[in-house]
């Protein structure tokens, strides 16, 4: 495929994107969805799965559980009722798929959320300047995962083993505000490696961060780093800074299972008595 018609492609598979992300809950068909992309119904679930990695129904199962797991590190909602906002006939559904998502019931998740609210383990650090090279992620947060399947396609191009990328992203704004919010899924390249020029170049300076350990699946990662800000930020007295939040990939799905997968969640803080 030549890069123009992948651009175009990726293009109008990412509008079907921001669809499904403006309202998971929805019915959304195969044949709706190929209409919001202007791709042929016979031919598009296939160039949808080839691009994103994933069957529709996948995606939309994603993005409902993410929206359901948001309200109740929020509070906003009991478990019943996000089950029906995401779809779910009946609680015990709710709780199975929800389980398969984050690995722990619905119940679990908030009771965790809580103490990650309360954490006494968020420590206080100094880190360097990162530069790093990437993606800038176009779309709903829901379809990050997309970004970084992009960014593995383009090391086994170059022959970079995926295993050995030291991956990092940089996230800008508030996801829920998609006007000012800003992604980028990168690597930290090592050993004089060669930047190729289909890369961006992502600087992010150094400073006091407030960092937090998390142990488990990368759906976690959007409701943990949304707890940080609404339950232990306010508590700690600090104020944030204007640099962007840090996600630090530790170890690789595949290498671990999902629930050991370890990432580093950076939140810029102003340095005390600064």
């Amino acid at each position: 495929m030549k890069n123009s018609t992948e651009l175009d492609y990726r293009r109008r598979v990412a509008r079907v994107l921001a669809e499904i992300a403006m309202a998971p809950a929805a019915d959304h068909t195969v044949e709706s969805l190929a209409a919001v992309a202007n791709f042929s119904p016979f031919h598009f679930h296939r160039i949808y799965r080839a691009i994103t990695g994933e069957s529709i129904a996948t995606t939309v199962r994603r993005m409902r559980l993410s929206e359901a797991s948001h309200k109740l590190a929020g509070r906003s909602s009991s478990v019943i009722l996000a089950a029906l906002d995401a779809g779910y006939d009946s609680p015990q559904s709710f709780a199975r798929a929800f389980r398969e998502f984050t690995g722990m019931s619905p119940t679990g998740f908030q009771t965790r959320q809580a103490i990650v609210g309360n954490s006494p383990s968020v420590t206080l650090v100094t880190m360097p300047p990162i530069v790093m090279h990437g993606l800038w992620h176009e779309g709903p947060v829901a379809t990050i995962p997309h970004s970084f399947r992009r960014l593995r396609k383009w090391a086994s191009e170059q022959g970079y083993p995926w295993p050995d990328c030291a991956r990092v992203a940089a996230s800008y704004g508030d996801p829920e505000e998609l006007e000012g919010f800003s992604y980028f899924a990168g690597v930290v390249m090592s050993g004089g490696r060669r930047i190729h020029d289909d890369l961006e170049r992502c600087e992010v300076s150094g400073g006091f961060y407030a960092a937090y350990r998390l142990v488990g699946p990368y759906t976690l990662i959007s409701s943990t780093v949304q707890t940080l800000f609404g339950g232990w930020l306010p508590q700690s007295g600090m104020e944030p800074d204007h640099r962007p939040v840090l996600e630090i990939y530790r170890n690789h799905p595949g290498a671990v299972p999902d629930q050991n997968l370890i990432t580093d969640l950076l939140i810029p803080v102003i340095e005390p008595f600064s």
